[in-house]
């Protein structure tokens, strides 16, 4: 699949910026997503955890706007498990050292 139409478009896509150009090759491996979210149930920052819950990347930040917080998706504190600030401000910190 080399032909004039597929080079065509890949040319125009490389010019449409991606929203999350370091962490999409992550999604895959996500098995767990730790969030901020606000009064109204908007994620505000994300971290996205391995199977090991290891944190694979966080968003949004210089390069990335990341998956949920780019998203209008609306949380319901009923429906999601909650973890302890300093847990997700732990995780944050571990690839944001410079924020701490």
């Amino acid at each position: 699949m080399n032909s004039w139409q597929v080079r065509l478009i890949r040319l125009l896509l490389f010019f449409i910026p991606n929203s999350n150009p370091d962490n999409e090759k992550f999604y895959p491996q996500i098995v767990r997503w730790l969030l901020e979210i606000d009064e109204a149930g908007t994620a505000i920052r994300e971290v996205g955890l391995n199977a090991e819950g290891v944190a694979l990347f966080c968003a949004p930040n210089d390069r990335n706007f990341g998956f949920w917080t780019d998203s209008n998706m609306s949380f319901n504190a009923a429906d999601i498990e909650l973890v302890n600030q300093e847990f997700f401000e732990s995780m944050w910190a571990k690839l944001n050292p410079s924020v701490m």
